[in-house]
């Protein structure tokens, strides 16, 4: 098999803190071990205080002129709305999906702020306006790419049921965790009591936006807290939430604990004090946190977005429906099992052999 050379750009920082750049750094870890030569290369930094519209079309401009200054590249993959003409011409397009670009715009109409009508009327106009033209870009590169990589089978059904003319192109890969994460957190699960404590220690983590589902998150904390007072609930990763959201009135009556934010390295402990986990998401692109509680041997609740679908038949039993009902908690076994055949897919080597047989099916490069 012949070695290609790679370029993989994210539209986020390089890092494992953000959820596409861990994606983007693993996926080139694993192409690396499989004998290519992959460049990792991402906008940032950008233009502070400036929109969404103009950090787009920044990001644009900034990879064309990246490819200018370097070699020519067998494979480029990029997020969609970044492929632009000159990008398309310069080697094979796959368009990998690292979210749902165009339902996360339509979700974004439903974040709610206290305003008056004239300001809000203002706002929602702004936002379909960006909406419009970020879906065009985005559109445009499904358009120009040779393949478009949905991220789980979710949301390649969504595409072929909206795009049906792109069917063809379409296939979809699944997230995973690195193996060095995938080993400490198969340590906690193997620590953990094999029932839930009569005092549940609840944990949800995620930014404090519309698509994961806060309000239905409202609703469960406040219905179990009447039902069960003595449980706790953790909201991780939420910003400055607590404020923002008036959440001292509305959940004052809940065992709640807030923690806006935490370094990667802090998570495992993270998991380790708790013992169900909770999904709230009504449009997702993944949700890595999905696997990080499982594999922790943490039953989850979960909404059916991003990748729930992918994951339950390998956590039956673990992976639930939320919200949870008060048999299902006291029911629900704990994960300390052997997951050998989850490893076997969830893994970034098994994702880049197929992300590799993908492009090789249709292209003389052997």
């Amino acid at each position: 098999m012949k070695s290609l050379r790679i370029l993989i750009v994210t539209h986020a920082p390089l890092s494992p803190e953000f959820g596409a750049g861990q994606m983007a750094i693993n996926l080139a870890e694993a192409l690396r071990n499989q004998g290519h030569d992959v460049t990792l290369w991402s906008p940032h930094p950008l233009v502070k205080k400036v929109g969404q519209f103009q950090n787009t079309r920044l990001m644009r401009l900034k990879l064309e002129s990246f490819l200018q200054s370097q070699k020519p590249f067998d494979v480029i993959d990029s997020p969609a709305a970044l492929i632009t003409r000159k990008v398309s011409q310069s080697a094979i397009i796959v368009a990998r999906s690292v979210q749902p670009d165009i339902l996360y715009l339509i979700s974004s109409l439903n974040d709610t702020k206290k305003e008056n009508i004239l300001k809000k009327n203002i706002r929602i106009l702004t936002k379909l306006f960006y909406i419009f033209i970020a879906s065009f870009y985005v559109i445009q590169g499904w358009k120009r790419a040779k393949y478009i990589l949905c991220l789980g089978s979710l949301e390649m059904c969504w595409m072929k049921k909206w795009f049906p003319w792109w069917r063809n192109k379409l296939s979809y890969y699944v997230n995973a965790l690195s193996k060095t994460e995938q080993k400490t957190l198969a340590e906690i699960r193997s620590k953990r009591s094999k029932k839930v404590v009569d005092n549940t220690r609840f944990i949800w983590i995620g930014r404090w936006v519309f698509h994961k589902g806060y309000d239905d998150l409202k609703n469960f904390l406040m219905n179990w807290s009447r039902l069960r007072p003595q449980d706790s609930f953790t909201i991780a990763g939420c910003g400055n939430c607590f404020e923002k959201d008036e959440l001292n009135s509305s959940l004052v009556k809940c065992n709640l604990n807030f923690i806006s934010s935490f370094k990667r390295d802090e998570l495992p402990h993270l998991l380790a004090s708790h013992d169900v986990g909770l999904f709230t998401s009504k449009v997702e692109g993944w949700g890595l946190v999905l696997n990080e509680m499982l594999e922790s041997g943490m039953p989850v609740f979960a909404t059916p977005s991003g990748g729930v679908p992918d994951l339950q038949p390998f956590f039956q039993e673990e992976l639930k429906p939320f919200p949870a009902s008060l048999e299902s908690i006291t029911n629900i076994p704990i994960n300390i099992r052997d997951l050998t055949d989850y490893y076997k897919v969830f893994d970034w080597n098994a994702i880049s052999l197929k992300y590799l047989e993908m492009i090789f099916s249709s292209f003389s490069l052997v």
